[in-house]
């Protein structure tokens, strides 16, 4: 087992199937929630033990109701998996020598059905939809080591050909000079003719993070995927963190927003900026200068751990509490759910919702679906979904996921 996992595994509640099966939820069950029973959800659910990791895809109807259940519904994973979604198609992504990637949609039945055969050189860091038409995603692999691989690897993907169609690679040298750190994958998106990617740099043997005063975001073409530049800020230190995926967005006309946090209790060794969000206007392929959103200095503040866009310049988020100490590194503790207006620069706390424990660095499993997001926070050994208004930021639990957390969901009908 490598220090990556060993990391991994162990911010992960142990909750073994039976034990969660038999929990309580606080309220009695009132059946399924009416119009649920057309819906199709995919959701990626992982099984903690002190010896290894297990990842289900589950299918559902209902998300607010009763108990997702593994038993006769889950489909078994191969090794360390994280989710991407597009579309009607829900991805299952192999990581940690896994290179493949499962697509799932809904058959005639309105059952989960499953297509193999998507491999790549290399586990893929992340898996975005290029255009928000399903049609074409984007994969990327960058190696963990110099040993596993001197090159970042981008790649397209054909989705209704389950193919991969345009390969590029990029040495890791041209981004960040390699004799001083390595880098870490924390984030990418297409706007324009443009490729953009967060990153920070990293000692891949110890995880030290020394160089904590600077954004960096490599600038590439598309779709030739050739390196262009890289443009840094120090107005605030790296984007993301270690394998939250949550480094940076893009809304509806293009301009991108750069989140950093460089929180100790996200893998960072040391903290020397304040965590905050950067602007690249669309069209553009430098920070602009006149936009700086202090998340540390806001009212309701704080770290931005993990986010998802939700459209209207806002992001739904977990946002790290407190101050972060050393002994935290690792921990994603503190979380509390939020709204983040990129616009307004305000941060809108979810009422109901509890303070909790994240999933140490995995990318942030949330739904956006009429107009509520649905995601998942574990307490006293159970995890329970948690549906939050955005209109009126309230959050109220849901039914109970059996399993130690959840890695990605998705609603395919």
């Amino acid at each position: 087992m490598n220090l990556k996992h060993l990391f991994k595994t162990s911010v992960l509640a142990t909750v073994a199937i039976a034990a969660v099966s038999c929990s309580k939820n606080d309220n009695p069950d009132p059946g399924p929630t009416p119009g649920s029973e057309d819906k199709v959800y995919a959701l990626g659910i992982g099984v903690t033990t002190p010896n290894a990791t297990t990842n289900y895809v589950v299918q559902a109807s209902d998300l607010m109701t009763g108990t997702i259940s593994l038993k006769g519904n889950g489909i078994l994973q191969q090794g360390y998996r994280d989710y991407a979604s597009a579309a009607s198609r829900f991805f299952s992504i192999g990581g940690m020598d896994v290179t493949d990637v499962n697509t799932y949609s809904v058959d005639a039945s309105g059952k989960l059905t499953e297509k193999k055969g998507l491999t790549f050189e290399l586990p893929n860091n992340q898996f975005v939809d290029v255009d928000g038409t399903g049609k074409t995603m984007l994969g990327v692999s960058v190696p963990t080591t110099p040993a596993a691989g001197l090159n970042v690897k981008f790649y397209t993907v054909d989705v209704a050909g389950n193919a991969i169609g345009t390969r590029a690679e990029v040495p890791v040298n041209s981004i960040y000079p390699s004799n001083q750190d390595w880098i870490f994958h924390t984030g990418m998106q297409v706007s324009g003719n443009q490729l953009f990617q967060t990153f920070y740099p990293v000692n891949y043997t110890t995880y030290a993070t020394k160089n904590t005063d600077t954004n960096y975001v490599a600038v590439y073409s598309y779709p030739g995927m050739k390196l262009q530049k890289v443009i840094k800020d120090t107005r605030t230190g790296p984007s993301g963190a270690f394998n939250t995926m949550s480094g940076l967005f893009k809304t509806e006309n293009g301009d991108l927003y750069a989140v950093s946090n460089s929180t100790l209790s996200l893998s960072f060794s040391q903290s020397t900026k304040p965590a905050g969000i950067l602007k690249i206007a669309a069209g553009k392929s430098e920070f602009d200068q006149n936009y700086f959103f202090n998340t540390d200095a806001a009212a309701n503040g704080g770290k931005i751990a993990h986010a998802i866009y939700i459209g209207g310049g806002k992001l739904f988020a977990a946002i790290t509490t407190g101050t972060p100490k050393i002994e935290d590194r690792w921990s994603d503790t503190n979380l509390k759910l939020a709204i983040v207006d990129l616009n307004a620069k305000t941060i809108t706390l979810v009422a109901n919702a509890p303070l909790y424990k994240g999933d140490g660095g995995r990318s942030f499993a949330a739904l956006l679906d009429d107009g509520k997001v649905y995601s998942a926070i574990g307490a006293n050994g159970v995890v329970n979904i948690y549906q939050t208004d955005i209109a009126t930021a309230t959050a109220v639990k849901g039914a109970i996921i059996e399993g130690s957390f959840l890695g990605g969901i998705s609603r395919l009908k």
